[in-house]
């Protein structure tokens, strides 16, 4: 089982899978927020082009908590050369970054 490890510092979508990794089969998510004064306004979302799929929008971790998503939670997707990207966005609701680390795991 493969492990992806992203600590994001900034408010900058960043991609956590590119397309054509071939990560499709995630087994779980894990968003710690590790800010210690700011809650985590989060967007997680799949990519296409110019398309955005939301799995999480606007989504508030609270100071130091971690949100934890699994398969039930419809993470399996097409990461393929002809599929989609993985990406976040993070920010405090007020436009500034707050950090948070994410775990992906894949499933076997």
């Amino acid at each position: 089982m493969a492990t992806f490890f992203h600590n994001i510092t900034t408010t900058l979508t960043k991609d956590l899978l590119a397309v054509g990794e071939g990560v499709s089969n995630l087994k779980s998510i894990s968003i710690a927020n590790v800010d210690s004064s700011n809650e985590a306004k989060v967007d997680l979302f799949l990519n296409k082009g110019t398309d955005n799929f939301y799995i999480l929008k606007n989504v508030s971790i609270p100071v130091q908590n971690t949100l934890l998503l699994d398969q039930g939670d419809n993470i399996a997707f097409n990461n393929g050369t002809s599929g989609y990207s993985m990406r976040i966005q993070v920010d405090n609701g007020s436009g500034a970054a707050t950090a948070v680390d994410v775990i992906l795991k894949r499933g076997t």
